[in-house]
């Protein structure tokens, strides 16, 4: 008896290892069951374990039941359960456990008609797959948005003016879609009276201006002329935006000059010693010459140009062109 239970013992080592390589009797039915209940393909666990889709159809089917250890532990870790769950049992505890399976256990889990392992697993791909497009997508549509309308707006005002004496204020919108209608306003500040504004527009505000320019072209430019009242040194402040809508409504706002000192000299005469130089009568035409309806003020730029400078009656609210 000795003997012949040492020659069993022998042949149990030679069954778990082959030329020093470590070998495992893998449960083939038990590894397809797992494999179809989480929704994965032979060709999956081939490519898991690094083996052909040969292979894993034989390892399911019994016909190579033992493999290599190395192989069990890839196997098991691609169908998400410990290498044990995949180990052939004997068979009085595979006997065993089928029994305490239908006596003991409740009924596995579904949804669909699928069972719950792969229902979530689905689940979670396509949460992996949708996420990212979704987010993708939102981005392209602000990013496509943005790029679509190309516009920008500046304003043009005198450095200084002196109170009570008219000055002109230019918009000018610059857009590369020149069919898209905008929606200019200005807001004004406060003690500031409007004369005329360019086009005309009915004033509905005292301190907000709108225009609608449906005309398109690259280049649009409205403004207004005003008259401002206050101390000498006070600063007013103007501001406003651009709206199209494309899609959706986007408002852009007005850049460049904001903001106007009242001093008793003439609107053109930027450094204020009381003539207008070449640069500065170049300037006045610059920023507000393509205003319609500016031309008699333009020539009164023209004229203190030409002559030896001028003088601000501060009673008269007037200008007096010296010779």
């Amino acid at each position: 008896m000795y003997i012949i239970n040492s020659h069993q013992n022998q042949m149990t080592e030679q069954s778990n290892t082959i030329s020093g390589v470590p070998m495992i009797r893998i449960d083939g039915a038990r590894v397809k069951r797992l494999r179809e209940e989480l929704g994965l393909t032979q060709l999956y666990l081939a490519t898991a374990v690094e083996v052909t889709t040969d292979t894993i159809s034989r390892w399911e089917n019994r016909h190579y039941p033992t493999i290599k250890r190395e192989n069990g532990l890839r196997l098991a870790e691609a169908l998400e359960v410990a290498l044990d769950e995949i180990l052939e049992k004997p068979a009085s505890e595979e006997e065993a456990t089928e029994d305490t399976s239908l006596s003991e256990s409740p009924p596995s889990s579904t949804r669909a008609g699928v069972s719950l392992k792969t229902y979530n697993r689905l689940l979670n791909t396509a949460l992996a797959v949708m996420i990212p497009v979704v987010i993708g997508l939102v981005i392209w549509n602000k990013t496509q948005t943005s790029s679509d309308i190309d516009l920008s707006a500046i304003r043009s005002l005198p450095t200084a003016c002196a109170a009570g004496l008219q000055f002109p204020v230019a918009i000018t919108v610059k857009s590369s879609n020149r069919d898209l209608p905008l929606l200019i306003r200005e807001t004004v500040p406060e003690g500031l009276e409007i004369i005329r504004t360019m086009p005309e527009v009915p004033v509905q505000n005292a301190r907000i201006l709108k225009w609608i320019r449906r005309e398109g072209g690259e280049q649009m430019v409205s403004g207004y002329l005003a008259r401002a009242a206050g101390a000498a040194g006070s600063v007013m402040e103007f501001s406003g935006d651009v709206a199209v809508r494309q899609g959706k409504k986007q408002e852009f706002p007005v850049s460049g000059d904001a903001s106007l000192r009242l001093a008793p000299v003439h609107w053109a005469d930027i450094d204020g010693d009381y003539i207008i130089s070449d640069d500065e009568v170049l300037e006045a035409y610059d920023k507000f010459g393509k205003l319609s309806g500016l031309a008699r003020e333009l020539d009164q730029v023209e004229e203190i140009w030409m002559g030896s400078g001028y003088r601000w009656d501060a009673q008269t609210k007037t200008i007096t062109i010296l010779p």
